[in-house]
């Protein structure tokens, strides 16, 4: 049986990887990184990393999956507060404030499996919120699905060119491009059911 201080030096091997991982992100593509460059960065031994992951790969997944709960759990923590669909400029403002973890997952390998796996968690909340707000017997012309697709993607394709602009808007900025791009569309679609996302 594990102890307490087991855990704590299991959760501080696995952040020491994690943050290795992340710099060496930030130097090289992803596909250029051994393992030997992740234990000499982080300080640890081989058969310390392999009781905890299997390759790179799951290291990668591993920390992608953080900061995919993360964003969840601050999207949902925003989300209490605000009334729309996405509580899109605190979103914005999180990201500006991670913005070296992100960075490192906006290009390469991560990038991939980061947008895929996001881009599903919010085009899910976005459907059922859609729902909510809409009356039960109205049937917009384009399926709630895609509509939430559309929004959800927008916002990634939004977030991936404020990275490409180095971040030179502030997150109010690109959060009103966010709403002049998808608030027409969605009030041509919706009938103006739905409110600000």
């Amino acid at each position: 049986m594990r102890n307490d201080k087991d855990d704590r030096r299991s959760k501080r091997t696995r952040q020491s990887l994690g943050d290795a991982l992340i710099e060496l992100m930030l130097e090289k593509h992803f596909e250029e990184i051994t393992v030997q460059d992740i234990l000499d960065r982080a300080n640890i031994g081989r058969s310390t990393f392999y009781a905890h992951y299997s390759d790179k790969e799951s290291l990668l997944i591993s920390q992608i999956e953080q900061v995919i709960r993360d964003m969840k759990a601050y999207a949902t923590e925003a989300d209490s507060t605000h009334p729309g669909l996405l509580p899109s400029l605190e979103l914005f403002r999180h990201v500006k404030e991670q913005r070296r973890l992100m960075q490192a997952f906006v290009w390469g390998r991560g990038a991939e499996l980061l947008t895929n796996d996001f881009q599903g968690k919010m085009t899910a909340l976005i459907e059922q919120k859609l729902r909510a707000l809409i009356p039960a017997a109205y049937e917009p012309s384009v399926p709630l699905p895609i509509v939430a697709k559309f929004v959800a993607s927008t916002f990634l394709l939004l977030l991936r060119w404020w990275f490409d602009e180095d971040m030179q808007h502030t997150p109010e900025q690109v959060n009103d491009m966010f709403q002049r791009l998808v608030m027409p569309t969605l009030h041509g679609l919706m009938m103006s059911e739905v409110g600000e996302v």
